[in-house]
């Protein structure tokens, strides 16, 4: 795990959060030049539907001549409830986006689930402490990112994450 936590502290990721993509983000996902999109949807939610969104964007990518535009990474979790977040093994998960990203050295990473508000946030929340943020910090990041997810990612979620985050470091 440390080597995972040493990748996201030298790594200049920028994160994008929203919502599972489709037809009407299609333009605006493949204006933010993506390196990864990493997607927090379980197989029964559709998640292997939004590998093809990415190979599309990755084609229309190559065709605008970017180099490396859009791999998806696949991280399953169930769904967005405590007991199902409590039971998910985030550092595994951490893990392997970490090796997915590792040599990038600009990684532009957009997180999402359904509706990019509960996984995501507590998700995203956890890579930015452990990035090295404190908890206002990560708390005020995650708003910049994305206010409604901050809004409404939930005080029980984030005390999850911290309890996850003490446990990683």
């Amino acid at each position: 795990m440390n080597e995972a936590i040493d990748i996201l502290r030298t790594s200049k990721a920028e994160f994008f959060l929203g919502p599972r993509p489709g037809k009407k983000s299609f333009q605006r996902l493949k204006e933010l030049r993506l390196t990864h999109c990493c997607t927090l949807l379980s197989e029964r939610e559709g998640a292997a539907l939004i590998a093809k969104f990415c190979k599309k964007l990755r084609v229309e990518g190559q065709v605008c001549g970017e180099e490396k535009v859009c791999e998806w990474v696949w991280l399953p979790i169930e769904g967005g409830n405590l007991e199902i977040l409590r039971q998910s093994d985030i550092a595994s998960l951490i893990r392997f986006l970490t090796e997915a990203i590792k040599d990038e050295p600009n990684p532009r990473i957009y997180f999402h689930c359904s509706a990019g508000i509960h996984r995501t946030g507590f998700f995203v929340y956890i890579l930015l402490r452990l990035q090295g943020h404190e908890p206002e910090k990560a708390d005020s990041e995650l708003r910049q990112l994305r206010r409604v997810t901050a809004d409404q990612v939930g005080s029980e979620r984030l005390e999850l994450a911290e309890q996850i985050v003490s446990e990683l470091l």
